[in-house]
């Protein structure tokens, strides 16, 4: 996959403030959802790679105070931070099905559909995505995880309309637009629509010149037709993979 794999490699806020914003539901507007500022050194931790003092500290966290909902999450995302993805669903599923004091915590579910996404459990991540947009309608990565989910399945036609939405939900976020051009750019090049496919995948490196796989894919498109430009973007894609490489990406939300 491309370094979009990860949705989630852009440093975002702390508290995850996409949940301050307003997602257009006029009739039963969705409350703001931040993360209890009690957890927020426990949610440093998790980004900063330190989860195994993290998992301990929420442990001694729910015993003074009982499990609830955002504890159970950071539990789930420290797994989550290490690709560890059965036992994050382990405790996203804790998190959701949590009887504590607290609401239910939103970023549970998209978390929860990225952990079944990669351990290959397509019918289940579709499920919890559109779960999750019920909530949130417009969120971008979720249509985008939703765009991935209908090409796993075949349906080329389906996928393109999740990442058309994912783009007219991302507008101030140029690396998800990118990320999303860079996948409909796939969806063109299995509908044999090569030279539609470059266009997209050009358009998402000027928006992200550091999605590697994106070149890689424009690179393989002149493989048989341009042996000096499949050499010039394969270059290019190396060079992308080692600047990448060289970069710290937080799981922050979205994924």
């Amino acid at each position: 996959m491309y370094s979009i794999k990860h949705p989630f490699r852009t440093k975002k806020s702390l508290l995850l403030i996409i949940f301050l914003l307003s997602w257009g539901c006029e009739k039963q507007p969705i409350q703001p959802v931040t993360l209890d500022s009690t957890l927020k050194t426990h949610y440093q931790q998790i980004q900063g790679e330190r989860t195994g003092g993290a998992r301990v500290q929420l442990q001694q966290y729910m015993e003074r105070n009982g499990e609830s909902p955002q504890p159970l999450f950071l539990m789930g995302l420290s797994y989550h931070k290490e690709k560890k993805y059965t036992k994050a669903v382990e405790w996203f599923e804790k998190s959701t099905n949590s009887e504590g004091d607290t609401s239910q915590y939103p970023p549970t579910l998209h978390f929860l559909g990225w952990s079944y996404y990669y351990l290959g459990e397509i019918d289940e991540a579709r499920k919890v995505f559109k779960k999750f947009l019920q909530l949130y309608p417009n969120e971008g990565d979720s249509l985008f995880a939703l765009g991935l989910l209908a090409v796993e399945s075949g349906n080329y036609e389906k996928a393109e309309g999740f990442y058309l939405k994912s783009i007219a939900a991302q507008e101030k976020n140029p690396k998800g637009i990118a990320k999303a051009k860079a996948r409909l750019g796939d969806v063109r090049v299995f509908e044999n629509k090569v030279n539609k496919a470059r266009d997209l995948y050009l358009e998402a490196l000027t928006l992200d010149p550091d999605l590697y796989e994106a070149w890689f894919r424009l690179s393989n498109t002149y493989r048989n037709e341009d042996m000096s430009l499949f050499r010039e973007y394969l270059l290019k894609s190396k060079e992308a993979q080692k600047r990448f490489l060289q970069n710290i990406h937080n799981t922050s939300f979205p994924e």
